[in-house]
């Protein structure tokens, strides 16, 4: 009976032991599975969170916003800023550019930083057509990003007026830039300037503008006229450097902006863009955008966009950035405040216009083949 009793015992407590090294096994085999699941889930957290540092990393520069900044474009490369009117009341000396090499939401511009330049604001500004060397005249000194370097220095010296006000008009074909109203002459009025992007040369033309006494005028290059065109107070001029100024197309442009309009050309010079600024009375600022239609000789013409008023009242700026590539034109910056030391940021920093549908939209498209160069 007790062999019998001792055998059961012994039976039970085999089982039994069986029952506790089985479960002491599941129970290691659980913890090791916890274990790898932890492990591998601390894994995924720390490739995500150096995704997230690496994503965020890329995007933690944003400008500081301004008005008044220094800037010049190269069409499906990148619109080039530099300087302006921060919301420190204070001029800034950031430098930056927006990449149109690649597509982005307006809501994101792809940024760039680049190395603080002289703080200033309302500079005139031109950039080589290979975008190794930029130009910003400030004051009489010429203040030279090298792409090379990835530094500023001053370049050359001019003669000009003060430089504060005026802006500059760049043909990449020569790599020159034209400042109109930048050079005093005898009689006391302004020449055009015209600066080599590439040596830093300056020359000037004995021929006054018929805006000669104006600053915060709009101007831009047109390569299809092989011209520079000018909107100011007194209306539309046209300059070349060998036949000097004449009045040029006012049809259609039905309200002229007194200061702080951008104008840029688009779609290969057979048009051009005009936006934002100040009305003539000087007591609000612009929301609209005018095209000017180049296309046919003799048939030159203005054409307004139509745009919601309550979108116009969000977009309207002075004092922008602008820049173009293919159709589209692209704003940055800008303030809607009229006070002259006044300022206060746009609603939207960033802003795109398609003159093909004529319509703001919220999407830079780069071109399928850019012409950026690494």
């Amino acid at each position: 009976m007790s062999d019998t009793v001792d055998g059961k015992s012994r039976s039970n407590c085999a089982s039994r032991q069986e029952q506790d090294l089985v479960s002491s096994i599941m129970t290691q085999e659980s913890l090791a599975s916890r274990s790898i699941l932890r492990s591998a889930f601390q894994a995924v957290i720390l490739v995500l969170g150096a995704s997230s540092i690496l994503s965020a990393h890329a995007q933690s520069f944003q400008p500081v916003c301004a008005s008044e900044a220094a800037y010049a474009s190269l069409e499906g490369r990148g619109l080039y800023v530099q300087g302006g009117f921060s919301t420190s009341g204070k001029s800034t000396g950031q430098a930056f550019t927006i990449d149109l090499s690649q597509s982005w939401d307006a809501a994101n511009p792809k940024y760039k930083q680049l190395p603080n330049g002289n703080p200033h604001n309302y500079s005139p500004s031109g950039i080589t057509s290979d975008g190794k060397l930029w130009t910003v005249l400030i004051g009489y000194k010429g203040m030279r990003y090298d792409a090379t370097s990835n530094s500023w220095s001053e370049n050359f010296k001019t003669q000009a007026r003060s430089t504060i006000g005026l802006t500059g008009a760049t043909d990449h074909a020569t790599d020159t830039m034209y400042i109109p109203n930048g050079y005093p002459n005898a009689e006391r009025k302004t020449e055009m300037l015209r600066v080599n992007l590439k040596n830093g040369t300056t020359s000037s033309d004995r021929r006054s503008s018929p805006f000669w006494d104006q600053k915060q005028y709009a101007t831009a290059w047109n390569p299809l006229r092989k011209s520079v065109i000018a909107v100011t107070q007194n209306g539309v001029s046209e300059y070349t450097w060998e036949k000097g100024w004449k009045s040029s197309i006012l049809k259609g442009l039905d309200t002229i902006p007194s200061r702080g309009a951008c104008l840029v050309s688009v779609s290969g010079g057979k048009k051009m863009a005009l936006f934002g600024g100040v009305n003539k009375e000087d007591t609000e600022t612009i929301g609209d955008i005018y095209i000017l239609h180049l296309e046919k000789k003799g048939e030159e013409r203005w054409t307004k966009a139509s745009v919601d008023s309550n979108l116009k009242s969000q977009i309207a700026r002075h004092s922008a950035a602008c820049g173009s590539t293919g159709d589209q034109v692209i704003v940055w910056g800008g303030s809607t405040d009229l006070a002259p030391q006044g300022f206060q940021c746009s609603k939207q920093q960033t802003l795109v216009f398609d003159v093909n549908s004529m319509k703001w939209t919220n999407k830079y498209v780069a071109p399928k083949k850019s012409t950026a160069r690494k």
